[in-house]
């Protein structure tokens, strides 16, 4: 599978509309937090072990929260599973919160039908993680 197909080439746009969705979404409940999409992080550590370069779908990095957008492809194939739990391991590790939006949980973000159900479920999973930050 080409590496590009979860990132840029997979849209006609630069961006995946279930991160411009959780992008606005968490903008509308608080303004003044910078969010940033396709953030790199490095200097990552596993155990003390240096750990590659990532690059979060979604960051709100003065939170440290991180989300993750999992489409389908991460359940496929038993490597990327094991990349995504070093990953938030490595994440965790550093500070950083994980959140992580998954397809099968959550269909309607992944193909960009957003009713009342899914903002609830963005809401209640980003909520879980940061509080009552939001606003």
């Amino acid at each position: 599978m080409n590496k590009d197909f979860a990132r840029k080439g997979m849209w006609d746009s630069e961006y995946r509309p279930e991160q411009i969705f959780v992008r606005d979404f968490i903008a509308i409940q608080n303004i003044t937090l910078k969010i940033n999409l396709e953030y790199p992080i490095r200097n990552l550590k596993v155990d003390g072990k240096p750990y590659r370069k990532c690059i979060l779908d979604i960051a709100i990095p003065e939170k440290k929260v991180a989300i993750r957008l999992n489409g389908g492809y991460h359940h496929v194939s038993s490597r990327q599973q094991l990349k995504d739990e070093l990953q938030k391991e490595a994440l965790e590790q550093s500070g950083w919160k994980v959140v992580d939006f998954d397809s099968y949980k959550m269909p309607y973000l992944f193909k960009a039908k957003y009713n009342d159900k899914t903002i609830k479920l963005v809401k209640d999973e980003i909520t879980k993680e940061m509080g009552n930050t939001l606003g």
